[in-house]
């Protein structure tokens, strides 16, 4: 969403903290704005992902360079009869 310059201070209080770049990417692209430089992670904002990702569990995306081929949703038995054969010839 934003391409922030990390200071010295965010990138020491992110180590201690325990966040990732892609934790501060992730918040900042689905969290409510609370003021014109704060953005806040509501209960509301956390559970409309969730049912995103859950809407989109299962998907497999085709990609061929920088192109996207075709996109679909995998049918469980094609992902488990998947995973049977590479156990079986291990």
């Amino acid at each position: 969403m934003l391409d922030l310059r990390l200071t010295h201070h965010a990138e020491v209080r992110m180590r201690q903290r325990g966040f990732r770049k892609a934790d501060v990417d992730l918040v900042l692209s689905v969290a409510t704005r609370v003021a014109d430089d704060a953005f806040f992670l509501t209960d509301q904002d956390a559970a409309r992902e969730i049912q995103q990702l859950e809407r989109l569990r299962g998907s497999k995306i085709i990609v061929g360079g920088d192109t996207l081929v075709t996109l679909y949703h995998a049918a469980v038995t094609s992902r488990r009869s998947g995973s049977m054969k590479s156990r079986r010839q291990q």
